[in-house]
């Protein structure tokens, strides 16, 4: 119960009883008793004011507008409710949150609490002037029932003493009765049991509604009677668990079998070598087979074991908890995000669309965007498909849903996890690909912890964008064959899908079978006009739109009735010129070129308003914004390959996704990606310029100083080679692969290759220099390929292409400088390592490609942002700066023929790391530099800036690592310069 709705009632044409309690239920509706205004219902003179502890608040005048027609309450008193509209310009409502309804199921006595102004509390010297009393007690729900009301026990004490039972009530008529947060009843009169019980009549607030044009009146003024169920006990669907168990896809034999023999064979081999610089040459081949057998029969063994997943409840509770966290966070910045970077939502509602069979058991009839997690709690089975048109807000509620489940005190339910239908190749089961998906965005890479979460049933799969999985206008096979498979899914599932495509959908008896199907209504003249005076900074410039919201006539009230037209709205509202534009549109007939001209002058006046500085004088930092509008206009272009910066057809943008790392079409074909080659030979420069003053300094050139810096020379070449590709792979440093079984995998892939290394270099250049290159090689390969590179990788190929190329790198640094000692070893098993990966990564990636696989990297576990590539590739060139700057720094401060004094040292070390981070590893980096430098001028220097301010101010969103414009018509107002 709010205290600021309690509304005090004086009814002047009563001589007696004149006073009653109503109760706010929007800006200007109040809900009492009928039998409160009776008698001023025709001639108008009802007066009611706030409650206000300091006494500053005024009467205003009300007027009767429910029920329509006289009500005798005496014969019908569960009709003993009215709804009053306060019209007196004078009034300021109260800003309070929206109002939920409720309905007392069972027989169990229920606690309520209200608030009115009855006699009993009454200034005999002023009869006007009344204090407040609460009605704190229980609803009985099994006393009187025949008569169709609610009965209140008040506690015993509250009221005094040695007063009649009607004069000690009256005036607290009309009161609001809550149970909880849910307004149940409204206080109609007292029952004569007897002269010591304080024993209240109640008309519930489940009849009122069933009432001719209650519901109406409510929603009319803003107030959406959505009816819950108190205390709602629910049956337990699972009697045995609150989870369903889900039918996973087995894993197959074939892929049992080659697992097995895969670690049997590894082991074997690692063992084998292992031992293999221990044996003499003299020794038999059967000296060495007892150590390979033995390490890949334990390996089959134990790997299996290790794979297992832990059963037990505290670690999958353990993991549910982690997981609720993680997306937690995510849906409440995505909420932000889709309110346009405020909290104030638009209140979106929905009705049930009848079920054509296969329906679901419960379901309410409608429902509102605050009761959207309830809604979902009262379904059964819990089955939801979210319908609505072209910016509705489908994703904004199925958001909403999520982040709701979350933020209870205490959920105990399944993870709602969302996940964008348009990825999901529907040629793998639903329960592989969304494992995938889960493991990759949540859980560390762990797909074990994914499909055990998934089994257990404590997954609720949030999936948007059903119909985005095929062209407009195709056969819309893949959202047919999703919709095939999960009906296969035994578990929860929420879906978003347009609601004419889902029409299309059903028309072919293709949809989902037992669930809820809604569909998202207009939005209501009330809702929409509560939604602009909310979020206005000044009221004034609003002057003239709220009775024009109400006239589905003109251009105004028929255009904003969509969230992302109101949004829009109340955006350009906030400046005078905006604000004049909205204005200038009232009374213009409805008509398609009105409309298309409303939609472009909002559009038009957009960016201007965002460009002004905030209510608190506070400039923002970009100010011009015929150069925002610019800007935009140019990224806008390259995502569907515009005449400003046409997209190379090579390139894997598209559609509506902007991401960060695949900017260079906006220099053109060429332009950014050589200006990347260009910066990374600036890179490798100084460290071949300061590596010869060294080498000379230390009596090493011409040999053998100069085949050092020739091993090291195809280095910048490829790097720049790399940099100038339409497809870059972004780097990132994933340390969490670590603990997970592909991270361990790898990491044996390295050892295997680096161990393989050791026969052919030993009898050629000795033990200690082919363990040093195998140690390097394996920390280099090994964690590079673990922590680095993406999981969706061809590893034949990659083998095929990284082994070779280190064999020879290793060959011929030995051959060349392998007499400077093992150290040489040390750096030629790091060079090789390196020199692998480039060469083999992209062999195996193009491998990949070429079976549906190899697309752009995955996104990081955690909450992924468009700026997670560039942020990534960075920080993972930053990590191997370091490390090879610190690896100079020793080599050039103890090595003996390469030391030098500590100035120098120091400086070759700091550009050696510049060479190998930022001009090797880091090719994103280097690539989104090359952008910046080609568009000078065409773009702002501060690139990342620009784009984090315009998704801060809502002309951009986010969906995981790319950016999006925000809605289709700014898409095409941005191209083409005007709306859809």
């Amino acid at each position: 119960m709010d205290r600021a709705r309690v509304m005090e009632i004086w009814n002047p044409t009563r001589k007696e009883k004149n006073f009653g309690t109503g109760y706010l239920m929007s800006d200007q509706l109040l809900l009492t008793a009928y039998h409160v205004v009776e008698d001023a219902a025709i001639r108008r003179e009802i007066k009611v004011r706030r409650l206000d502890l300091e006494g500053r608040t005024s009467w205003v005048t009300a007027e009767l507008i429910w029920p329509p027609h006289p009500v005798d309450t005496t014969a019908h008193p569960q009709r003993d409710g009215a709804l009053l509209r306060i019209a007196d310009p004078a009034w300021q409502p109260p800003r309070t949150a929206p109002v939920r309804f409720g309905r007392i199921r069972g027989g169990d006595r229920v606690p309520c609490l209200g608030l009115g102004f009855p006699d009993a509390v009454v200034d005999r010297s002023r009869p006007k002037r009344r204090d407040t009393m609460p009605v704190r007690g229980h609803v009985d729900p099994l006393h009187a029932m025949k008569s169709g009301m609610l009965t209140v026990h008040v506690d015993s004490g509250v009221v005094p003493k040695g007063l009649s039972a009607g004069s000690n009530w009256s005036g607290a008529s009309g009161t609001a009765l809550f149970c909880g947060p849910l307004l149940v009843a409204v206080l109609a009169t007292d029952k004569k049991i007897s002269d010591t019980a304080n024993v209240l009549d109640a008309v519930p607030i489940s009849a009122l509604a069933a009432l001719p044009g209650f519901a109406q009146a409510l929603a009319d003024h803003g107030a959406h009677c959505v009816i819950e169920d108190i205390p709602a006990p629910q049956p337990e669907e699972y009697p045995d668990s609150p989870y369903p168990s889900i039918a996973m896809t087995p894993i197959s034999r074939k892929q049992r079998v080659r697992t097995v023999l895969g670690s049997a064979v590894a082991g074997g081999v690692v063992a084998g070598l292992s031992v293999f610089p221990f044996l003499s040459p003299r020794q038999p081949i059967a000296a060495w087979l007892p150590a390979p057998v033995v390490g890949g029969a334990l390996t089959a063994w134990a790997v299996p074991l290790f794979r297992r997943p832990r059963r037990s409840g505290s670690a999958r509770e353990a993991a549910r908890q982690d997981l609720a966290e993680i997306v937690r966070r995510q849906s409440s910045e995505r909420r932000r995000q889709l309110l346009g970077g405020d909290t104030m939502a638009i209140n979106i509602t929905y009705k049930t669309l009848p079920d054509v069979g296969r329906g679901p058991e419960t379901a309410w009839p409608h429902g509102d965007f605050l009761s959207i997690a309830r809604f979902l709690d009262a379904l059964r089975p819990k089955r939801l498909v979210i319908t609505g048109g072209p910016g509705s807000g489908k994703t904004l509620l199925a958001n909403e849903l999520v982040h709701q489940l979350l933020t209870r005190a205490s959920y105990p339910g399944p993870v709602p996890v969302p996940v964008g239908l348009a990825g999901w190749d529907t040629d793998v089961p639903f329960t592989d690909w969304l494992s995938t998906v889960m493991a990759r965005e949540y859980l560390s890479g762990s797909e074990t912890k994914a499909r055990d979460l998934l089994a257990s049933g404590r997954i609720l799969p949030v999936l948007d964008g059903l119909d985005e999985m095929d062209e407009a206008g195709s056969d819309q096979r893949h959202a047919i064959a999703a919709l095939t498979q999960l009906n296969r899914f035994e578990g929860p599932l929420v879906i978003t899908c347009r609601a004419a495509n889902y029409i299309r959908l059903s028309g072919g008896d293709d949809r989902l079978l037992d669930c809820a199907t809604i569909q998202i209504n207009d939005v209501s003249p009330a809702d929409g006009w509560h939604y602009l005076h909310q979020r206005a900074y000044n009221t004034a410039r609003l002057a003239g739109l709220e009775p024009e919201l109400a006239k589905p006539e003109t251009v105004l009230g028929d255009l904003l009735t969509s969230p992302w037209m109101l949004t829009l709205a109340s955006l350009t509202s906030q400046s005078d010129a905006g604000a004049a534009a909205l204005r200038s549109f009232i009374g213009t007939p409805t008509s398609t070129d009105g409309l298309r001209q409303l939609r472009d002058e909002l559009l038009n006046q957009l960016v201007p308003t965002l460009c002004k500085p905030d209510p608190k004088g506070v400039p923002q930092p970009y100010a011009d914004d015929s150069a925002v509008t610019r800007w935009l206009r140019l990224l806008a272009a390259n995502l569907h390959g515009g005449t400003t910066a046409p997209a190379d057809p090579g390139s894997a943008e598209g559609g509506r996704d902007l991401a960060v790392h695949l900017l260079w079409p906006l220099a053109g074909p060429r332009a950014a990606r050589y200006a990347a080659a260009g910066l990374t030979l600036a890179c490798w420069l100084p460290a071949f310029v300061l590596l010869t003053i060294c080498l000379r300094q230390c009596h090493e050139l011409p040999s053998p100083g100069l085949p050092l810096l020739l091993l090291l020379s195809p280095a910048p070449f490829l790097a720049a080679w790399s940099a100038r590709a339409r497809h870059i792979q972004p780097r990132r440093i994933l340390f969490q692969r670590l603990r997970s079984r592909l991270g361990c995998r790898r990491i044996g892939l390295g050892a295997l290759l680096g161990w393989a290394l050791l026969p052919p270099l030993t009898p050629l250049f000795g033990v200690g220099y082919a363990l040093a290159v195998a140690i390097a090689f394996t920390l280099v390969f090994g964690f590079g390929l673990a922590l680095s590179v993406r999981a969706d990788i061809d590893r034949r190929h990659l083998v095929a292409g990284g082994l070779p190329t280190a064999l020879v790198l290793a060959g011929a640094a030995g051959s060349l400088v392998g007499t400077l000692g093992d150290f040489i070893g040390v750096i030629a098993g790091c060079g090789a390592g390196a020199l692998a990966l480039a060469v083999g990564v992209p062999l195996g990636l193009r491998a990949a490609r070429r079976t549906n696989g190899g697309d752009p990297d995955p996104d990081p576990p955690g909450v992924p942002t468009p700026l997670s590539p560039l942020r990534n590739d960075a920080t993972a060139g930053l990590i191997a700066g370091l490390i090879v700057a610190g690896l100079t720094l020793y080599a050039t401060l103890n090595i003996e023929w390469l030391r030098v004094d500590w100035p120098l040292a120091v400086a070759t070390s700091l550009a050696c790391g510049l060479a190998a981070g930022p001009g090797f590893v880091a090719d994103v980096t280097r690539q989104y530099a090359g952008v910046v430098l080609a568009t000078r001028g065409k773009l702002p220097w501060h690139l990342v800036g620009f784009l984090r301010w315009c998704h801060r101010v809502g002309l951009l969103r986010s969906a995981g690592t790319v950016y999006q414009i925000r809605h289709d018509e700014l898409l095409a107002w941005l191209q083409h310069g005007t709306s859809l």
